[in-house]
């Protein structure tokens, strides 16, 4: 994302005109600004200039109800990192992201590799040598190059994964509980709010979040990257999961008739399939009609018999 472009996304969250995937981008990059304790890449007099603009949309008249919680909070890093401009020699940070519809891969700076899944993004320091800090947004699979003198660290909201060389995925979206599955090597786990809980994870090994509590799994990695291959792989997935999955990968919207329907569960594998098949698959699978509300709005109800 160009730097322009970044601002003026952080102007519209101010004016709490973001879309969903927009705000997780904006609260994503400025939450790494905290946890990497690094400089972002505006000038001074950009962030002068961004700071002012927040802080008109933070005054509360009656008419105004909905500001989001955290552009005070923003506000407060855009004036830091302005303060932090007189005294710090400033470090950039990049983020890439994968829109919803795609997916993209980056090389680092030391080698390594991510995939990012569609609607995720990753933010790091542009210099990437010394500081092996990744902040993750979604689902990534990392191919990681051994440097024992500069781990490699993967934050999210919950959880935090530290590696010397290895391949993993790591998977936050809300339709699941936040995993990790290790293709290859050893790596460590830990509760972002408490780092003595923690778990070390070797190949087809998995660790989940489950009501705060990190649980161990045995898996099979090679499933759970499948995505990596164009694979859209079911496994007792409810509706409701199996739909959020299909809008990230598709970039469509996906409403149901009823809450009765998100329950359903369903199993398949689909490998480069357009939405199309897939759709009709499940509505076979499930003796279920797909009304095609717009060519990027589905609506899935019950066969009235």
């Amino acid at each position: 994302m160009k730097k322009e472009e970044f601002i003026q996304l952080t102007e519209k969250y101010a004016q709490g005109n973001c879309a969903p995937n927009e705000i997780k981008i904006v609260e994503s990059f400025f939450e790494a600004q905290q946890e990497l304790a690094i400089v972002p890449m505006l000038s001074p007099v950009e962030s002068k200039k961004l700071y002012q603009k927040i802080q008109n949309q933070l005054p509360l008249p009656k008419k105004r109800t909905k500001i989001y919680p955290k552009v005070a909070a923003i506000a407060a890093v855009v004036l830091i990192c302005f303060l932090g401009y007189r005294f710090l020699t400033p470090t950039q940070l990049i983020t890439q992201i994968a829109q919803k519809g795609e997916k993209k891969q980056i090389v680092l700076q030391d080698g390594s590799v991510v995939m990012l899944n569609a609607n995720s993004s990753i933010t790091y320091p542009k210099d990437f040598t010394t500081n092996r800090n990744i902040r993750l947004t979604g689902q990534a699979f990392f191919q990681v190059t051994r440097d024992k003198s500069s781990p490699f660290i993967v934050k999210t909201n919950q959880m935090e994964v530290e590696v010397l060389g290895t391949s993993f995925d790591v998977n936050t979206n809300t339709h699941q509980k936040p995993t990790v599955s290790v293709v290859s090597g050893v790596v460590r786990v830990s509760e972002m709010n408490n780092k003595q809980h923690q778990v070390v994870l070797h190949k087809n090994e998995q660790a989940s979040l489950l009501n705060q509590q990190l649980v161990y799994h045995k898996t099979n990695a090679k499933d759970d990257i499948a995505w990596t291959k164009n694979v859209i792989l079911l496994q007792n997935h409810t509706l409701k999961e199996t739909a959020e999955i299909l809008e990230n990968w598709y970039d469509i919207q996906i409403d149901f008739e009823n809450e009765t329907l998100e329950e359903l569960t369903i199993s398949g594998k689909y490998k480069n399939e357009k939405i199309e098949n897939i759709m009709q698959s499940i509505a076979l699978l499930k003796n279920l009609h797909i009304d095609t509300l717009t060519s990027k709005h589905l609506l899935i109800r019950a066969n009235k018999i």
